[in-house]
């Protein structure tokens, strides 16, 4: 009895899922970052612009002014609006990529498992078949005593 060339196969595939989840995991996780690192610069120049406006009334303006102030406030205020909504939809992805890979790691170790237990069935044969032989070859070498 030799062991099944399916399983280590099947436990193969399982762990190549499982790198391949925890990849796309690294990636998920990597935009994540990167949309708080935007985030943040995004409302560093949002407070810098606050501050620039509430100096320029101090001082006489334009209307203009006051117009391109409040006008590209608003824009950075709708850029980071979006960066939050596209956080969201990037914390979601992680979740999702994070339970796939939990489900894939799963799936490896049942595979590694049911290896490990056909190596087991395989041992275990031998060895029965083993102490068989052994057993009849005594019992034959006693009759031939006797």
């Amino acid at each position: 009895m030799k062991p099944r060339a399916a399983w280590p196969v099947l436990a193969k595939k399982a762990k190549e899922k499982c790198d391949e989840a925890f990849v796309a995991l690294k990636q998920a996780r990597d935009r994540v970052t990167h949309l708080e690192q935007s985030r943040e610069r995004m409302q560093l120049l949002y407070t810098d612009y606050v501050a620039r406006s509430k100096e320029a009334e101090s001082r006489p303006h334009s209307m203009s002014e006051t117009l391109n102030f409040r006008g590209f406030m608003q824009q950075l205020q709708a850029l980071i609006a979006r960066v939050n909504m596209d956080l969201n939809e990037a914390q979601h992805a992680v979740e999702v990529k994070r339970l796939a890979l939990k489900a894939a790691e799963q799936k490896r170790i049942q595979m590694d498992t049911l290896v490990e237990q056909d190596l087991k069935a395989v041992s275990d044969f031998h060895r029965k078949r083993e102490q068989k032989e052994m057993d009849a070859a005594g019992i034959t070498l006693y009759n031939l005593k006797h």
